[in-house]
């Protein structure tokens, strides 16, 4: 097991939402932190203040990970401020509704380009620099949509499908000494066009019964991350969805 005490770890996307929490618990698992945001910067400095009352270092870092230089500067941003980077969790990412017939080019490079394309920049350049360092460990934001696809959401299904075998290559390109996995989480935090009726129907289709948590997801990044004989894996977090 990876004693994660003075580790650092790069959340994309960690002013908000499951990166929040994700920040949050690797903050007190002993890293510190590096919390990426694209344009949430009130919330990325809440998030590092709460990092930093965990007793670690915690930055915030703006970029845009769907662009190659944003990615390098985060990656010299980190590396300048803590010298090392252990830990990347990939978890920048957009979700809204394509229905097909209305979508458009530009829908779907956006959501190819923030949930794929992103994952694969950082995923890249942050686990050549593990390899040359001697070690590390990826964890990427899948989604069960990428096992059970939905209608209308078109290129976020591709894009997840996409983190998936990403992640499946990754481990095998960045083997033996770098880990890569994936978390794809179920029904958790709803996006805003979700109505009442629409949540109830995503937790219907669960064989929990119930909506998860952001601490369900971080715990199982965390357990990722601990756990240094587990590589290429796609862990559901999800309530037993994919499997309904």
């Amino acid at each position: 097991m990876v004693d994660l005490a003075g580790k650092v770890a790069v959340v994309t996307g960690g002013a908000r939402r499951l990166g929040r929490a994700t920040v949050l618990r690797l903050a007190h698992a002993g890293c510190n932190v590096v919390v990426n945001y694209r344009s949430a910067a009130a919330a990325a400095e809440t998030t590092a203040a709460e990092a930093r009352a965990a007793g670690v270092g915690a930055i915030m870092v703006q970029a845009d990970v769907a662009r190659a230089d944003d990615v390098d500067r985060l990656l010299r941003t980190s590396l300048s401020q803590f010298g090392r980077v252990d830990i990347l969790i990939a978890n920048a990412g957009a979700f809204r509704r394509t229905p097909l017939d209305t979508m458009t080019e530009a829908d779907w490079d956006d959501m190819i380009d923030n949930n794929l394309r992103a994952a694969f920049l950082c995923a890249r350049r942050f686990g050549l620099h593990m390899r040359a360092q001697g070690g590390g460990c990826i964890v990427a934001l899948a989604d069960v949509a990428g096992l059970r696809p939905w209608a209308d959401y078109l290129p976020y299904c591709v894009a997840k499908a996409g983190v998936i075998t990403l992640t499946q290559v990754l481990a095998k390109e960045l083997a033996p000494t770098v880990r890569v996995n994936a978390i794809a989480p179920g029904p958790i935090l709803f996006p805003d066009d979700f109505d009442s009726a629409a949540q109830q129907r995503e937790i219907a289709r669960t064989l929990l019964q119930r909506q998860g948590t952001p601490d369900n997801v971080a715990e199982a990044i965390l357990a990722l991350v601990c756990n240094d004989y587990i590589t290429g894996v796609l862990l559901p977090v999800d309530g037993g969805r994919a499997l309904v």
